[in-house]
């Protein structure tokens, strides 16, 4: 199920792999961005019934628009997982602590991890097996207090050296590689930042590449292209196939630079 093309919108998405010892995991990722008035045009063949009854009078526009966008990029990722479904037989609902829950015909175990930044999402769909994470962001001047709070002197100093340039991005690159992680972990942001640091980062091109100092078995990668971040973590041991050069770090890389051009 590829993604029609939007006029005036954003939208990418496309399969990736992984591998560990001889097991291979299956995954998609997929990026939109689309004003409130389109989403709610397409929302009729875009939403099951149950995922049509969370958009309630009660919901800030905002909201709202967070969720279209949401669940249409959620939906082009699971969808190149499962190409026979329509999109209405996908479900994507809240679970119990809000974190987005997958379910759709014929197929088992597979979740997705979402992220928004104003009228932009990323979903990242990926079997259980093989947990991941994903954030998007879009820095805000104001919060730059705030983001340098939550960072540590030492890591501060390491983002500095491996990625060179304004400060709100590097702070930002940071937080974001947290959140992946978070959502990798399953508690989202109810953790001390503190219990997520970053170490060893490395840069590549756009971007850098991060271990965590209290969960060595994952490993994060982060781009930068302003005003967004956006990141990446996965299980360290499952590792992107090399012979194909463009993998989906590159793929999030370049989409990201797309978005950056609209503003």
């Amino acid at each position: 199920m590829s993604a029609p093309p939007v006029p005036g919108g954003f939208r990418r998405a496309t399969p990736f792999t992984l591998e560990s010892d001889g097991q291979r995991f299956d995954g998609a990722m997929a990026l939109v961005a689309a004003p409130p008035a389109e989403l709610e045009a397409a929302a009729l063949g875009e939403l099951a019934p149950d995922e049509a009854q969370l958009l309630t009078e009660r919901l800030a526009p905002a909201r709202r628009h967070s969720l279209l966008a949401g669940r249409r990029a959620a939906k082009d990722a699971l969808g190149l997982l499962a190409p026979e479904l329509d999109r209405r037989d996908i479900h994507v609902l809240p679970g119990l602590f809000g974190q987005p829950v997958v379910t759709m015909p014929g197929r088992a175990n597979v979740q997705v991890t979402l992220a928004h930044a104003g009228q932009a999402a990323l979903a990242l769909a990926h079997p259980e097996a093989c947990p991941m994470g994903v954030d998007l962001e879009r820095f805000v001047p104001a919060h730059l207090g705030a983001l340098r709070e939550q960072t540590t002197a030492r890591e501060r100093e390491a983002v500095r050296v491996a990625m060179p340039g304004d400060e709100g991005q590097q702070l930002l690159l940071l937080w974001s590689l947290k959140e992946a992680l978070s959502k990798a972990l399953r508690t989202g942001l109810t953790v001390p930042f503190a219990l997520l640091e970053t170490t060893h980062l490395s840069p590549v091109p756009g971007g850098v590449t991060a271990q965590f100092a209290n969960f060595a078995q994952y490993e994060g990668i982060a781009f930068a292209a302003a005003p967004f971040v956006a990141a990446v973590a996965r299980p360290r041991l499952a590792l992107w196939p090399a012979r194909d050069g463009n993998t989906l770090p590159v793929r999030l890389r370049d989409w990201l630079g797309a978005l950056a051009t609209l503003g």
